[in-house]
Formats: C-alpha cells, structure tokens, sequence
C-alpha cells in the first residue's frame, strides 16, 4: 500500500476530527494512549478502517485506475465521503 503525505495528512485531520467530536481532547492524547485505543484493519482490497475502542471512526477507500493513479476515498462515521481524497500515481 502506498500513499503520499498529502492523503497521510488528511487522514490524520479526520482522525483527530472524528476523536473531537467522540469528546476525546486529542491535545491530551499520550502516545500510549493512542497505541492502546487506535486500531486499523487493512482489508484485502487495502481498504483502511480505523477505529477508536473498538466504535469505527473513518474508512478510507482505494479506488484504482487503469492509468495506474488511485483515488482514496474517506468516509466519516456517519457514511458522508470527505473532501481531501487525493488522487496520486502508484509507483
């Protein structure tokens, strides 16, 4: 799986997000906390799926091209797709 820094960030803008608005003070956040309460299955397709104990929080989505670009697609809780899905080359 490969992804460039501008889809790494916007992962990690929705994940701090989505723990917002679950109450979670994010600037509190020890790393311990976050390795004890963060979890991400990677599905066969690559899908990511993150989760924060054990309640889903963001799906993000591969769709691929013949042209060899892959689009990731980013999916709050709710089902609402988010803005910032970039769309880059494979190497």
């Amino acid at each position: 799986m490969h992804f460039g820094n501008a889809v790494a960030h916007r992962i990690e803008e929705l994940l701090r997000e989505q723990l917002e608005e679950l109450g979670v003070d994010v600037s509190a956040l020890e790393p311990h906390e976050i390795a004890a309460n963060m979890r991400c299955d990677i599905w066969p397709d690559q899908t990511l799926l993150y989760a924060w104990k054990e309640t889903p929080i963001l799906r993000v989505v591969p769709e691929r091209y013949d042209d060899g670009t892959v689009q990731w697609r980013m999916f709050t809780t709710d089902g609402t797709e988010q803005r910032g899905a970039e769309e880059e080359t494979v190497q």
